[in-house]
């Protein structure tokens, strides 16, 4: 019998990391659901500027951001970001999920959000996040999302998206927060599940600002996507 086609992942790391440091701290997860899950890690656009928030103490390579909060215009970083990341879809794509650590998670769903209403034909009222709606269209909605330490991200247009017309993300979600979390509480990142997700899973480890990997998370995640593949 051939061997299923492997699902393939957008990976978004978190604020000061890169594709490499991302593909590096998920080396457990990577290898135990390589036959299941193909990863694709891309770097964000910007260069990290606030380092107080960093989501990592390995200072190779670049330290990248989706946005800054101390840019002049953070909207306007999210912004490039999508349109980096819809370039990436279109050219690497289509994919299946999406998987995101901290900032990552954040701007991941801020895509999924974006995207969802790019598949919807209720109107949006801002003109300027029409257009980036519009830009999103023909990509395909991912079947489902693994978070990591997220939060909700704190923009108006996210909210816009979520509390208006268009209503909290449908994309089935695992959420895995850390209680000893002193980057990212742990509230955030239920929050985030509970008001930006509809039906999200969340889980709860009792470590900090990482993502678990050890075999009985592992398998917790396997059996997350195994249950969406049946369905």
């Amino acid at each position: 019998m051939q061997q299923p086609k492997a699902l393939r992942v957008l990976c978004l790391h978190g604020y000061t990391q890169n594709a490499q440091k991302f593909r590096d701290r998920t080396g457990p997860f990577r290898r135990s659901l390589k036959r299941m899950l193909d990863l694709v890690y891309v770097t964000a656009p910007h260069t990290a500027a606030d380092f107080d928030f960093a989501d990592t103490e390995d200072t190779n390579g670049p330290a990248a951001a989706w946005w800054n909060r101390s840019s002049s215009s953070p909207w306007g970083e999210v912004e490039a970001s999508v349109r980096f990341l819809n370039r990436t879809m279109r050219a690497h794509g289509p994919f299946d999920a999406v998987v995101g650590f901290s900032q990552g998670a954040g701007m991941a769903a801020i895509l999924l959000a974006l995207m969802q209403a790019a598949h919807c034909d209720k109107p949006i009222k801002d003109p300027q996040l029409h257009l980036l709606v519009k830009e999103l269209d023909g990509c395909k909605l991912p079947r489902f999302a693994l978070l990591f330490a997220g939060f909700y991200p704190d923009f108006n247009q996210f909210d816009s998206l979520i509390r208006g017309d268009q209503g909290p993300i449908q994309v089935p979600s695992l959420h895995v927060v850390g209680r000893q979390d002193a980057i990212v509480p742990m509230d955030r990142g239920i929050q985030l599940a509970s008001q930006g997700f509809v039906g999200a899973q969340t889980e709860e480890h009792e470590g900090g600002h990482f993502m678990p990997s050890n075999a009985a998370w592992r398998k917790r995640y396997q059996q997350f996507i195994e249950q969406l593949l049946l369905n």
